[in-house]
């Protein structure tokens, strides 16, 4: 008779970890509950910010992965592309009616309206990620290139986006004359290289701990997570300690990584833009969850000024859920 007996608690290696699916679930749970709390600003074709920049005009990016004139950026990124939503007492994000290309339905060259589903010249993708209209062939680098879209203000990432990998880049809530200059300055940097503020960063700690489920098998297993809040200004800082904080004793699905991963219905390609007929959040978890986790013992720690003109603070909660096959 054999001892051997194979690890619990997974199938295979490939699989999603536990881990990473509470980081996940995290992240795409703030992003789109943030967004129907109305996270986001609309940009009209034309419109002034206060010191009289026009806020939908993009620069010319200087990006060396791409061929100069291809690529048209925003003053900010995370454009949204998710429609049916609606914040409170505000208008909805500038979005299509299209379900085949989701998002916003075309950019301006020179004042004539190109659409995202056109050909010719001027076909182009939208990155929504980075908030960048890439064109299919460079245009002339004298073109004005605006876009009406909305972009959200608190951006939910990866803790392993912030401060040590990225430049934090400040005073992005108006373009400036310095936003046009593709040779000098942070917005040179790649989007990839930037990250805007105000930024929720989501954290899986390493603590774990285990307490039994039921005689026959399964278990509580209870994780630490911190949200990192990073804001310009200490007022915008506690707002987002307050916003994490309160959601104490809060149930969140856990996305089934394995399952989205086999279904290939990713709501956003490669290139950031999303997919004809591409999944909201809530559709996602109807069919692709695995179950509920509980964030439980939230405290707020650690809320300092790092710099004049950055501030941080944290909220750490457990994660309370249930394995079975463990």
């Amino acid at each position: 008779m054999s001892n051997y007996y194979p690890l619990k608690g997974f199938d295979s290696i490939h699989d999603y970890s536990l881990s990473n699916n509470i980081q996940d679930s995290l992240v795409e749970y703030w992003d789109y509950a943030l967004l129907e709390k109305g996270n986001y600003f609309n940009v009209d074709k034309g419109e002034l910010a206060p010191n009289g920049q026009d806020m939908s005009k993009l620069r010319m990016s200087s990006n060396d992965a791409f061929t100069s004139g291809q690529v048209w950026e925003g003053f900010r990124s995370n454009w949204v592309w998710q429609s049916g939503v609606s914040g409170v007492g505000i208008d909805p994000p500038i979005v299509g009616t299209n379900p085949n290309f989701p998002g916003i339905s075309g950019v301006y060259i020179d004042d004539t309206f190109e659409p995202t589903s056109g050909v010719g010249d001027y076909s182009h993708k939208i990155d929504y990620f980075y908030g960048r209209v890439i064109f299919d062939s460079p245009i002339s680098s004298g073109s004005t290139v605006q876009a009406e879209f909305s972009y959200k203000y608190i951006n939910v990432v990866y803790a392993n986006n912030v401060p040590w990998l990225r430049e934090l880049q400040s005073r992005t809530d108006k373009p400036t004359s310095r936003f046009y200059d593709t040779s000098t300055g942070k917005w040179d940097l790649p989007p990839e290289s930037r990250l805007q503020l105000p930024a929720i960063a989501v954290e899986v700690v390493p603590i774990r701990k285990f307490k039994g489920f039921q005689l026959g098998g399964g278990q509580w297993v209870y994780t630490d997570v911190v949200f990192h809040c990073i804001a310009e200004d200490e007022m915008t800082r506690n707002k987002l300690t307050d916003i994490v904080s309160l959601q104490n004793d809060k149930c969140v699905y856990s996305i089934d990584g394995d399952k989205l991963n086999s279904s290939g219905v990713f709501p956003l390609d490669q290139g950031g833009s999303p997919v004809p007929s591409a999944l909201l959040y809530p559709e996602i978890i109807e069919t692709y969850h695995s179950g509920k986790f509980r964030l439980i013992n939230g405290k707020t720690e650690d809320m300092r000024m790092i710099s004049p003109n950055l501030f941080g603070g944290t909220v750490r909660f457990t994660t309370e859920g249930v394995k079975t096959n463990i």
